[in-house]
């Protein structure tokens, strides 16, 4: 089990920006605050690595009970929420078995109280209307126009 699986087991997330892969995979997640204009990935980053210098660097993951949905196809659900200080925010994916796929976390996104989904395509709302959409075929999160959301 990755550390980021266990995290999100005991209801936790990383307070570093970040998208965090149940492989264990992550990197590093770039916003222009709760405006939520420029969405972007960065580089790879070591999260056990990271926890091992900082290991109070984690926040409780309150998922937003209208910011749930299902997966149109059956292979799983998306949620999204927020943490302790009202700046913070998160969405995720869970496979089909409720276990986590991936988590972007974020500091100063503000909550994500509301999902809508369009066959592939997801777009999580903040709590000031803002939002992030994404394609769930792409690794990387490519819009269905085709540009990159996070490169």
């Amino acid at each position: 089990m990755s550390r980021i699986t266990q995290l999100w087991a005991d209801g936790l997330v990383p307070d570093r920006d970040g998208l965090y892969r149940a492989d264990g995979t992550a990197r590093e997640v770039e916003i222009d605050s709760a405006a939520l204009s420029r969405f972007a990935l960065g580089e790879p980053l070591d999260l056990d690595a990271w926890l091992k210098e900082s290991p109070e660097s984690v926040s409780t993951a309150d998922v937003h009970p209208k910011c749930v949905a299902e997966l149109p196809d059956g292979s799983g659900s998306v949620c999204g929420g927020d943490g302790p200080h009202g700046s913070q925010g998160f969405f995720a994916r869970l496979d089909a078995d409720g276990r986590l796929v991936w988590v972007v976390s974020m500091a100063d996104s503000n909550p994500f109280e509301k999902v809508e989904v369009h066959g592939t395509t997801v777009r999580f709302f903040n709590n000031l209307g803002n939002s992030i959409e994404i394609d769930l075929t792409e690794h990387d999160f490519r819009s269905p126009a085709g540009e990159v959301t996070l490169t």
